[in-house]
């Protein structure tokens, strides 16, 4: 049930509607390996649905909502719906699983007590974006643990592992709803939906040559308050942003496909191929051939 995932490609859907293998069963879990020199970071990005992760070994930077922190092996977070988010390796080689559901994975709808109990007061609470959780802090742990445990679940796969992978992360979810988290961090303002705008559009049309105009006339704003809107989130200018987009989804194709580099530079939006080649040594250190060469699946991932 685990699926390996280097970094992921979104496009621009309002709803962001997770495709899970059985639709009867709204539960994905990802397994994320990163190294020093490969793909090491998740793009910006959020989904209607819930989000568990943990960090089984090394470190990975966290942010969301503007906060950021180091999780260690051990450590974990949780990612309300809706809210954008960004993973990226944090020192030589880390190892992450993420658990995605929908809000009526645990309950099996909304007309029921576990559902309004447990559920609805973490989705319907707009100043809860998310939470670090750390082995350190007892309540963190007790929910880490269950985390675990659902993962431990999904790798067996033994019959009725579905059953242990709900109530596992209902018990994880339930520990955060009994005990509210004192870093309450509002992710519904105005400026927020606005930059989710603005990157869904980015995401679906990333190989074209966008503007900061065509961007802002997407969420109804000036150029002058998109661009405010991308250094208060990101803390870079929209023209930065996408240049990053198309360079993580060159990665990714460098990777997993067997285009021409020629042909990935142009579907990321370098129609000149010593542009790319340039922009992409500045972002990675290194050629797009040098990257595919040392990423290559037939290199040795130890």
């Amino acid at each position: 049930m685990i699926k390996k995932m280097t970094t992921i490609r979104l496009m621009a859907d309002k709803e962001k509607e997770q495709m899970h293998d059985n639709p009867l069963f709204p539960c994905s879990i990802y397994c994320i390996d990163w190294k020093k020199g490969g793909i090491q970071s998740l793009p910006w990005h959020w989904h209607r649905e819930l989000e568990f992760m943990f960090v089984a070994s090394g470190s990975a930077l966290v942010e969301y909502a503007g906060k950021q922190s180091v999780l260690q092996a051990g450590d974990g977070f949780f990612c309300n719906s809706r809210v954008l988010h960004k993973y990226k390796l944090h020192g030589e080689r880390c190892q992450l699983y993420c658990v995605v559901f929908d809000e009526k994975f645990i309950s099996g709808g909304i007309a029921n007590v576990i559902f309004k109990k447990y559920v609805q007061p973490i989705v319907t609470d707009e100043l809860f974006s998310g939470t670090y959780l750390h082995t350190a802090i007892k309540r963190e742990r007790d929910a880490i643990i269950n985390i675990r445990k659902a993962f431990e679940a999904a790798q067996k796969e033994i019959f009725g592992y579905e059953l242990d992978l709900r109530y596992h992360i209902g018990k994880a979810l339930a520990i955060l709803s009994d005990h509210p988290t004192a870093s309450k961090i509002g992710y519904t303002t105005p400026q927020m939906e606005r930059i989710k705008i603005m990157v869904d559009y980015i995401h679906g049309h990333y190989g074209e040559q966008l503007s900061v105009e065509e961007l802002a006339d997407q969420a109804g704003l000036s150029e002058r308050e998109a661009q405010r809107c991308f250094h208060a989130i990101f803390n870079m200018s929209p023209r930065q942003y996408i240049q990053n987009y198309r360079l993580q989804v060159a990665e990714e194709m460098l990777v997993e496909s067997n285009e021409s580099i020629l042909a990935i530079g142009m579907a990321c939006g370098y129609y000149n191929p010593s542009h790319f080649s340039k922009a992409f040594r500045l972002y990675r250190g290194c050629s797009p051939h040098v990257f595919r060469k040392q990423n290559s699946y037939s290199e040795d991932k130890g």
